[in-house]
């Protein structure tokens, strides 16, 4: 059930991860033709900066979240961890995954929320273009939330290991040396 459960996740994550690469492309995308509309036409985009810190940069982060969790993208601090016994270390593991539990399924639910109350109401941004704003807030639960089922999987596993002795999870290798965060997302 673990493993079938951590398929299923990766398969989201990784289109997850595609939409945020999309999402970064199109930055790059979007500031090229703006310097272009700028200095060679004297006519910039009103609307790109908007576009880009409003709605892009927040669909790369969130829609990313979990993908790099699933590969040891994070940042992490682990000088002592290698020094513990492996059962020590399913125990800090344990106790990480329900902080993060602690953190990120309160954001999912009250970024829903927000979200939601965005869209029913029909929130828009003041300004020139009066751009919706549950669009980007959309992307705070479905982030969070993946990440947060992640977590709660690897809950589950790391307490079953630790119950069992059998490895139903691999502890994380140190950070930056596994050999799933050399490939990257693919």
């Amino acid at each position: 059930m673990i493993k079938t459960s951590l398929r299923a996740l990766t398969a989201i994550e990784k289109v997850t991860s595609a939409i945020a690469a999309a999402l970064m492309f199109a930055i790059m995308i979007i500031v090229f033709s703006d310097v272009v509309m700028r200095y060679v036409f004297n006519r910039p985009f009103s609307w790109a900066y908007d576009l880009i810190s409003l709605y892009v940069m927040a669909g790369v982060f969130f829609l990313s979240l979990s993908g790099t969790y699933a590969v040891n993208g994070h940042i992490s601090v682990d000088i002592l961890l290698p020094r513990f016994s492996a059962i020590i270390q399913r125990l800090c593991v344990i106790i990480s995954n329900v902080v993060g539990l602690a953190i990120f399924v309160p954001i999912t639910w009250l970024g829903y929320q927000r979200a939601l109350d965005n869209y029913v109401s029909g929130d828009v941004m003041a300004g020139a273009i009066p751009w919706p704003t549950w669009a980007s807030s959309i992307f705070v639960p479905i982030g969070a939330g993946i990440l947060a089922l992640r977590l709660a999987i690897h809950l589950i596993a790391n307490t079953a290991s630790l119950l069992t002795g059998e490895n139903l999870l691999p502890l994380p290798a140190i950070s930056g040396h596994s050999d799933k965060a050399a490939g990257g997302f693919e």
